[in-house]
């Protein structure tokens, strides 16, 4: 059986950096959709040509977000008990019975 190691504090602030990394992207990425406050007529010049593959950037980009919370997850990092979703506290369930 291969011995396992618990990761180094180092892996988990790395990851925690990139997430904060894509965050940044995925900000950029509604300024030039318009959900951020912007006048600027490039961004709107851009936004009405190329909506539809905008909306796929910002998409992937919070998927990627997501896949590094899960990466934190697997090197034994949890995910912070403030930010997790409540809805099972309250009884709220996605069956539609």
């Amino acid at each position: 059986m291969a011995e396992t190691t618990l990761p180094s504090e180092e892996a988990v602030l790395r990851i925690k950096e990139f997430r904060k990394e894509i965050d940044v992207l995925i900000q950029k990425s509604e300024y030039f959709l318009g959900l951020g406050s912007s006048g600027d007529s490039t961004a709107f010049e851009i936004r009405q040509s190329s909506k539809r593959e905008l909306e796929l950037i910002r998409m992937h980009l919070q998927e990627a977000k997501m896949w590094g919370g899960k990466v934190l997850e697997t090197l034994g990092n949890p995910f912070p008990t403030e930010l997790a979703d409540r809805s099972q506290e309250r009884g709220v369930s996605g069956s539609t019975n």
